[in-house]
C-alpha cells in the first residue's frame, strides 16, 4: 500500500473514532486518551497526524460541514422548505453524530479557537441561508419590507432554535428526539416567515 493511501486511511479512522467521541461528550469531554482507548488507535499516531485536540476537533466539525454542503448543494429547493428540510433531516439521520458536532458548538475561553469555531459555523450559516435567500428571490415580498428585513428575521428564529440545541437546554440523553423536534420547528418557521400566518390561498 502506498505511504499516502496508508496515510489518508489512517486519518480517516482517527477522525471517525473522534467525530463519535466529540459528538457524545463535546470537545471538553472527550480527551485523547479516550480517543486511543476506546478506538484501539494509539496517542503517538493521532499527534503525528494532528498537532493538537483543537486541529482534530476542527478538523472534524470541518468535515461534517463540509459534507453537508456538499450533500445538499445539488438540489433547487426554491420555496420549498419541505424538500429541503426532508433532505436536511435525511443527511443528519444518515451522520447522526455530525448533526451532535455541528449544533453544540460553542465559544471557548480560548479567543482563537473560538474565532476557528465560528468559521466553521459561519459556513453552516451561509449556506442555509443562501437556501433561504433564494426562496425569497422566488417571491415578491409585501410593500415597506425589504429582503434584509426577512433575513433578519430568520437569522433571529434560527439563533433561537440553535440556541436550545447548543446552549444546553436540551437533554444530553435525548438529543436526538430534541433535535428531531428542533427540525419540525425549523421548517414550520421558515414556512411562516416565507408566507405569514395567512393562509396561502388568502394571499391574492
Amino acid at each position: 500500500m502506498k505511504k499516502d493511501l496508508k496515510t489518508e486511511i489512517t486519518k480517516e479512522k482517527i477522525m471517525r473514532a473522534a467525530t463519535e467521541e466529540f459528538a457524545l461528550f463535546g470537545f471538553d469531554g472527550a480527551t485523547v486518551n479516550q480517543i486511543c482507548q476506546k478506538h484501539g488507535i494509539s496517542k503517538g499516531l493521532i499527534y503525528h497526524n494532528f498537532d493538537s485536540k483543537e486541529q482534530l476537533y476542527l478538523t472534524c466539525v470541518d468535515q461534517a460541514v463540509n459534507e453537508f454542503i456538499s450533500y445538499m448543494n445539488p438540489y433547487k429547493f426554491g420555496t420549498d422548505f419541505s424538500l429541503y428540510m426532508k433532505e436536511r433531516y435525511s443527511f443528519f439521520e444518515t451522520h447522526p453524530y455530525y448533526s451532535r458536532l455541528i449544533f453544540s458548538l460553542v465559544p471557548t475561553a480560548d479567543e482563537k479557537f473560538s474565532e476557528q469555531i465560528k468559521s466553521v459555523t459561519d459556513k453552516f450559516d451561509e449556506f442555509n441561508k443562501s437556501v433561504y435567500l433564494s426562496a425569497i428571490d422566488s417571491i415578491k415580498l409585501r410593500p415597506g419590507l425589504s429582503k434584509k428585513d426577512a433575513l433578519e428575521y430568520y437569522t433571529l428564529l434560527q439563533n433561537m432554535l440553535n440556541g436550545y440545541l447548543s446552549g444546553g437546554k436540551a437533554p444530553e440523553n435525548d438529543f436526538d428526539s430534541v433535535f428531531h423536534h428542533h427540525e419540525k420547528r425549523l421548517e414550520k418557521i421558515l414556512d411562516i416567515i416565507l408566507y405569514g400566518i395567512a393562509e396561502k390561498e388568502s394571499i391574492k
